[in-house]
């Protein structure tokens, strides 16, 4: 069985579209049921155009981290540090169906868990939708 490869690195101006597909794909994937279509639409067009994305690129105070696996984009986490608090807010967290259950998501918190405190922040906080109970179960597990 061949291991796989991953890197967990900041993601690019140019990557940008490659964030917007993830989060298209895995959206659709996962959020049916928990919210509508009209819901997703609206929140990805909202939260993930390339000028919102673009913000997290080279901020002192955030980042927008992307996940490869075997050269190819399974996952992103983004995160900003919350004004003058010492609080960073985990804002996405996204991995591909096909890659869930495999520690990526924890080690994209990981990652973030490493770069806040650099930024000033002592805590780590996020929201999740009430429904979202596989989201929930997984952020419970890494504390």
């Amino acid at each position: 069985m061949l291991e796989s490869t991953l890197e967990i690195r900041s993601a690019r101006l140019d990557e940008l579209p490659v964030v917007q597909r993830l989060a298209h794909v895995i959206w659709h994937a996962h959020y049916p049921g928990i919210i509508t279509t009209e819901q997703i639409d609206y929140m990805l067009a909202r939260g993930y155009a390339i000028d919102a994305l673009a913000g997290f690129l080279g901020a002192p105070d955030g980042g927008l981290e992307l996940a490869v696996v075997d050269g190819e984009p399974a996952g992103f986490t983004a995160w900003y540090r919350m004004g003058d608090a010492a609080e960073a807010r985990l804002d996405k967290l996204y991995v591909l169906q096909s890659r869930q259950r495999h520690g990526l998501g924890g080690q994209l918190i990981a990652r973030v868990v490493e770069r806040a405190p650099v930024a000033g922040a002592a805590t780590l906080i996020l929201n999740v939708n009430k429904g979202n109970d596989q989201a929930i179960r997984a952020y419970e597990r890494h504390g």
